[in-house]
């Protein structure tokens, strides 16, 4: 088996690269603005990892998968999956808060899926819907769980529509509410949606995705309301990439063990 195998993200917003070795130890990691015209950030990512060592193989994910050159393409719930497992090897539900949707897997503990849902049809509850109502509350994404950590208002928004929830949160801002209060109400607002998804609460469950990752409160939200402990995962917003670049190895691992077999 060669080196390196390395799993890319091509997500709407970052482009995630992860690379294991053949241990499954990470020896790269990087998210970089998704490919934009000049293309330099994904460029320089993509020279960094090769000089970490040879690239056996490559598996790409993600929205933009089909876009990008790789040895293989997988389903981001397929990555998810393999990338928690990785990690956490049980029978478990996963609940992964990406840019443009949210998906619920159960996981076998050998990172098989065993089933799974997603709210695709609509940005209800996902970075986007969080970025675009936030900049409606001239609120920087960044300061929101500190600002919210800061309320004890119980308020929330009651539009799960993003269209909706921007003239609702206007709305509040109208009426003076603080700032604390804006925050806290859109983040609750994704708890009310995520209580409403069929998560597998006698399972051990973890979080991902890079919602997750930038916005952490949220997650201890989504705990305390559903009563639940829910586990986040480690480098959350590079669990997809990292279960592309397990499935990179374990199929190069079964060539090679087929060309044993010749």
């Amino acid at each position: 088996m060669s080196a390196h195998f390395l799993g890319i993200d091509l997500g709407s917003s970052y482009t995630k690269l992860v690379a294991i070795d053949n241990a499954g130890k990470t020896v790269y990691v990087k998210a970089v603005p998704t490919l934009s015209r000049k293309r330099e950030a994904f460029e320089t990512a993509m020279f960094e990892v090769r000089s970490q060592g040879e690239i056996g193989r490559t598996c790409a994910t993600g929205y933009g998968r089909r876009n990008i050159e790789s040895d293989l393409q997988k389903t981001e719930l397929v990555c998810a999956s393999a990338g928690v497992s990785m990690m956490h090897p049980t029978h478990k539900c996963i609940l992964d808060i990406g840019g443009e949707d949210i998906k619920i897997i159960e996981s076998g503990a050998d990172g098989a899926v065993i089933s799974f849902f997603m709210n695709d049809k609509c940005s209800a509850g996902t970075g986007t819907f969080i970025t675009e109502i936030a900049e409606r509350a001239e609120l920087d994404a960044a300061e929101m769980g500190p600002l919210a950590r800061r309320s004890q208002s119980e308020r929330t928004m009651n539009s799960f529509c993003t269209v909706f929830a921007k003239s609702e949160i206007l709305g509040w801002k109208f009426e003076g509410a603080p700032i604390e209060e804006l925050a806290k109400g859109i983040y609750l607002s994704v708890v009310d949606r995520v209580r409403k998804l069929p998560i597998k609460r006698d399972l051990p469950l973890f979080l991902c995705g890079g919602v997750i990752a930038f916005h952490p409160y949220l997650g201890e939200l989504i705990s305390e309301r559903m009563q639940v402990h829910m586990q986040v995962v480690a480098q959350p917003q590079f669990a997809v990439a990292l279960g592309a670049a397990v499935l990179a190895r374990n199929d190069a691992l079964k060539r090679d063990v087929s060309k044993e077999g010749i």
